[in-house]
């Protein structure tokens, strides 16, 4: 060979797709099983421009018309066209199609199309003679608006219009009035049409990432609506939204809110967001009835103080006040029985060392509660009184906010008269937490449909059969901080059960009957006398996300812990075994779990 090198063209060259390419991409293949299941997927094929013959895919040609046998006992299963599904579902999404043919009219028994992830400036209006459409999804496009005939889609169950830049909506969007699921997010909405409130059949809606200055009136229609994401819009005010009754997350980080949203009333709501506003005042008026809140965010605010009412939030569990104007932390605080999460940081507090303050929710706390005993806190203020006592709620309170809470009250047996005022109310969750019970009366299983039983920090010895053959709707079981040995057997039962705590107990092993809920996701055991981790038992949780062993004794972690890929969140701090050591254990989950992974014997 010569020593002259051959020249490389390092110049690419690209032969420009075509509509013979597009059209190529719909094979016979792909025809034959689109009939056959009336579902046809052209997802990520690059195309520019729909394949012709989508639109008439049920169609025969002539040449197919030609090839049928005469005889139709004796043609073959792909050729029996009486037989063909019509096309139901037709899937386009994450190509560069810029327009969609008009022929689309042409599928007239279409009930899903996916649009999205494309490049579309706008829609035929045909599209609104697909009078069976029920999902469409057109998220990641450039349109900028609606033709008038796609209002005429009056069997819509889900609309995806996510991050498109339409500016404005018809009022005929009312007449959409089957939808369940509206996604208007990342758009340039300034205004949201008054028609809006026909859509009564709502359950989500989501107008987040616009340039919204309020929220129609008539949105307090939609009562049966369970989220509502508004967040990083230009609110500055908002209607009462205590007619959503059904409501369960409401998202308004990122406005421009001075007054705390008017929320009384929403007795189902969980989720409150009201991060990055301009609030000062934490208006506890605007609460009243919501006795499910657990997440409440008011980081980045303009507040002062936090009002003494805040204890009637009994179920809340993060409170973040991050960055505002909060010089003290009240002993108040302390008593609210289940607080998981208080950030208090970016804030000018006084009475509370930064210190105690950078080491997080448990250490405020207990700084906190150190205090509440010499403090001339009422916490029976807030409890309707019962007879001659002011401790016990009484049912109309229990049946607006669905909680029978006892908590820190130093009882040692419970009163049945409150027990069938909250089996009347259908109370979901039981907090029984700070007491003296040291057993569990059999009395209790009358309150049928408890969803989430509170019973840290009593006496308890042993926990009933009954409790797995009566609270068939357990969610969350909290047992942590009493004298438990075993569980019942019973657990098995509990098929919607997904959190079990039974930390600061006396466990010397994890009880047979955990491994038994196969929904489990989330087991916390720290603080116990644990002594072996049985992976192969543990296996038998497919669910498990959280699992917590720290502070135990644990000798030894065996490696095919490793093998528990789906666990989020993994304890295992306090334990007397040497590997992993304490360096491992300091990196994330993922990795903790490759290292034990890269450790099983070959």
């Amino acid at each position: 060979m010569s020593g002259v090198k051959k020249k490389i063209n390092h110049r690419a060259v690209f032969k420009r797709r075509t509509k013979h390419d597009d059209n190529a991409e719909l094979s016979e293949v792909l025809i034959i099983s689109a009939r056959k299941t009336g579902n046809l997927n052209l997802s990520s094929r690059g195309l520019y421009t729909v394949p012709n013959r989508v639109w008439s895919i049920n169609e025969l040609t002539e040449e197919e018309v030609k090839e049928l046998h005469i005889e139709l006992d004796y043609v073959h299963k792909n050729e029996r066209w009486w037989e063909q599904e019509p096309l139901k579902i037709l899937d386009l999404s994450c190509n560069s199609l810029t327009r969609i043919d008009p022929k689309i009219q042409c599928l007239t028994e279409l009930t899903t199309l996916l649009l999205h992830n494309n490049l579309l400036e706008d829609l035929p209006p045909e599209i609104g003679n697909l009078s069976t459409l029920k999902v469409l999804n057109v998220s990641n496009n450039k349109l900028e608006n609606l033709p008038h005939q796609f209002y005429k889609l009056n069997e819509l169950h889900q609309l995806y219009l996510k991050n498109n830049c339409l500016r404005e909506l018809d009022s005929a969007i009312g007449d959409l009035i089957m939808l369940s699921h509206l996604d208007l997010s990342c758009n340039n909405l300034s205004e949201l049409p008054l028609g809006m409130g026909f859509l009564v059949r709502l359950i989500s809606l989501d107008v987040s990432h616009n340039m919204l200055k309020e929220l129609p009136s008539d949105l307090t229609s939609m009562r049966v609506l369970q989220k509502l994401d508004a967040s990083y819009n230009e609110l500055e005010i908002l209607p009462p939204l205590g007619e959503l009754r059904k409501v369960e997350t409401v998202m308004l980080q990122g406005n421009k809110l001075k007054t705390f949203p008017n929320m009384s009333g929403c007795i189902l709501l969980k989720v409150l967001h009201l991060t990055a506003n301009e609030i000062t005042e934490i208006d506890m008026s605007c609460l009243e009835g919501v006795g499910q809140l657990r997440t409440l965010t008011l980081g980045s605010n303009k507040i002062t103080t936090i009002p003494e009412e805040i204890i009637k939030l009994v179920n809340l569990e993060i409170f973040d006040l991050s960055c505002n104007n909060v010089t003290k932390i009240p002993s108040y605080i302390g008593i609210m029985p289940n607080i998981k999460q208080l950030t208090i940081d970016g804030n000018d507090v006084q009475n509370i060392r930064h210190d105690i303050i950078r080491c997080g929710t448990y250490r405020i706390l207990k700084h906190i509660r150190q205090n509440v005993n010499s403090t001339n806190v009422n916490t029976t203020e807030y409890s309707i009184s019962d007879g001659d006592t002011n401790i016990y709620p009484d049912k109309y309170t229990m049946q607006s906010t669905k909680l029978l809470s006892l908590a820190g009250q130093n009882l040692v047996e419970l009163p049945q008269e409150v027990l069938e005022d909250a089996c009347k109310a259908d109370v979901g969750t039981v907090d029984l937490s700070r007491n003296k019970l040291s057993v569990l009366p059999e009395k209790l299983s009358i309150i049928a449909r408890v969803s989430d039983l509170k019973l840290t920090s009593n006496h308890l010895t042993h926990i009933p059969e009954w409790i797995g053959e009566k609270y068939q709707f357990l969610q969350a079981l909290d047992l942590s901080k009493n004298n438990l040995l075993s569980l019942p057997s019973s657990l098995g039962l509990l098929k919607y059960l997904r959190e079990i705590n039974i930390s600061f107990n006396r466990y010397k092993e994890i009880p047979e009957s955990v491994y038994d809920v196969e929904s489990l996701e989330i087991f916390i055991a720290n603080d116990n006398l644990i002594s072996e981790i049985d992976v192969s038992s543990l296996q038998k949780l497919r669910k498990l996300a959280i699992l917590n062993l720290a502070n135990n004794n644990i000798g030894h972690i065996p490696p095919e812990l490793g093998n528990l890929k789906n666990l989020r969140m993994l304890s295992l701090s306090g334990n007397s075994f040497k590997q992993p050591r304490q360096a491992i254990l300091a990196k994330s989950t993922e990795e903790i779990l490759a290292y034990l992974r890269d450790r099983i014997p070959q």
